[in-house]
Formats: C-alpha cells, structure tokens, sequence
C-alpha cells in the first residue's frame, strides 16, 4: 500500500513589519499574487483538504490555496513557527541563529523556543491531519517545518533544506512510516 502524501507548503510573502510581531503578520501584495499562483499549480495535487497554521500569513496563504483546489480549508493549532520574539535585522545574524536553532534543536538559542520542542508540537499536528482526507496540503512555516522533518530523519541537512525553501514553497512528502520527502521544495 502506498504511503499517504501531503504537500508541505511555506506560506507566501508577508508584509513585514518590524513593529509588529511576526506571528501577526499578513501577507504582501506580492503574496497575494504568488498565494493565488501557487493556487493554480496545486489543482494538479489532487488535495482533498488543506491545513493551516494559525497565523494570519499562512492561514491567507491558504484560504488562497483553496479556494483555487476546492478544498475545505482547516486551522491547525501547533504547525505555526517555531517561537522566537527577536527581531533580528540582518540576514548573515539571522542565518546564523537558526543554523545554531537546528544544530542544537534542544537548547534555547536566545529565548527562542527549542526546535525539538517546536518539531513535536508539530508533530502532533501532522499527526491529526493524518488522520484526515489525504492527500492533503498544509500551510505553515519553513523553521518548524523543517524542524519537523530533521526530526523525522527526512534530511540530513536541515540548514539546507531550510534556505533552500522559497516563499511560497511547497514539497510532496509522503508520511510513511518512514517519512520521506518526495519532492525537493519548489516556488512559483
């Protein structure tokens, strides 16, 4: 029997506001356009539902998605990010901390949440939705996702995987056991 799939997908791009929170975050322009791109090539996913973290630039992300697939779309608490209030500005700084996050997935790396911790929250949520209508795509973050997927021995190099994810992205993972991601992250 083959293994279920679902279609891991980064949300598109938020207006970034330093002042606001991230998690508060909505979607750009830009994301908008790219959200309803993305829409059009996930009709040949054969989705029968989509997941989305709670916050507002992956749940738009995909309110987007599906309406473009015709699938109901649900909120799923614990696939948003992995928790982390800084604010860091620069992209070398900011690459570096999550590179330590996923080096050292047990400890907390200047107040952020662990991504060990962040991974089984996620976990847990993949673990519902598993347990729903399949193939399914679900909506979330690229850390957490990542995390997730170190987690489930999916990738060996999680910093990697992580860069390599584009805004929105989107990879077909199959759930096994084991899982497997099937496809490497793509954008539109």
């Amino acid at each position: 029997m083959a293994s279920a799939r679902v279609f891991l997908v980064k949300h598109a791009m938020p207006a970034i506001d330093p002042a606001v929170p991230a998690p508060r975050w909505g979607l750009s322009k830009r994301g908008i356009d790219d959200a309803r791109r993305l829409a059009e090539v996930a009709r040949g996913w054969g989705v029968r539902a989509v997941y989305a973290s709670v916050e507002p630039k992956a749940k738009s992300t995909a309110l987007i998605l599906g309406d473009g697939v015709r699938a109901p779309v649900h909120v799923v608490e614990g696939l948003e990010e992995q928790r982390w209030e800084e604010w860091v500005d620069n992209t070398d700084e900011f690459n570096g901390l999550v590179r330590a996050m996923l080096d050292e997935p047990d400890v907390s790396i200047r107040g952020a949440e662990p991504m060990a911790q962040a991974a089984e929250r996620f976990a847990r949520a993949m673990a519902l939705i598993a347990a729903g209508d399949l193939p399914a795509a679900v909506v979330a973050h690229g850390r957490v996702m990542t995390a997730w997927l170190r987690r489930e021995g999916a990738t060996h190099d999680a910093f990697a995987l992580w860069r390599s994810m584009p805004l929105p992205g989107w990879a077909e993972v199959g759930l096994g056991p084991p899982v497997r991601l099937l496809t490497s992250f793509a954008g539109v």
